[in-house]
């Protein structure tokens, strides 16, 4: 049995620091965090955080982001009133060494009210 423990060790290990995206919402907004170890980001990261909507490539949104040396991650933001329903992608390239992490998430319902409050203000 001490073999098999010893065996699985390494490999859950491995999978605890693997690098990983994780999207919340709250607040009328949509943030999707990228996590990676920090041991790994010696030199600093560049990466793209890519936005994939369900409905139309035109709210699709591809951005880029520079990941200081010994940080353990970096985050992106979107607005939720105004976005598509539906099951939504991001995915996240480390542009130094081409590794892709990917998650989903779904919106249900949005509305625009955050939005037109802004026009009333403006009026």
């Amino acid at each position: 049995m001490k073999r098999v423990t010893l065996f699985l060790f390494p490999i859950f290990a491995s999978v605890l620091m693997a690098a990983k995206v994780q999207c919340n919402i709250e607040s009328e907004r949509i943030y999707c965090t990228y996590y990676l170890n920090r041991s790994d980001n010696q030199n600093g990261k560049n990466v793209e955080f890519e936005w994939i909507s369900p409905a139309s490539a035109a709210d699709n949104r591809i951005r880029h982001f520079q990941v200081p040396p010994q940080h353990g991650s970096v985050y992106d933001y979107r607005f939720l009133p105004g976005r598509a329903k539906g099951v939504w992608h991001v995915r996240v390239t480390d542009l130094d060494t081409n590794e892709t992490v990917e998650t989903t998430f779904e919106i249900n319902s949005t509305d625009n009210t955050m939005f037109d409050e802004d026009l009333l203000d403006a009026l």
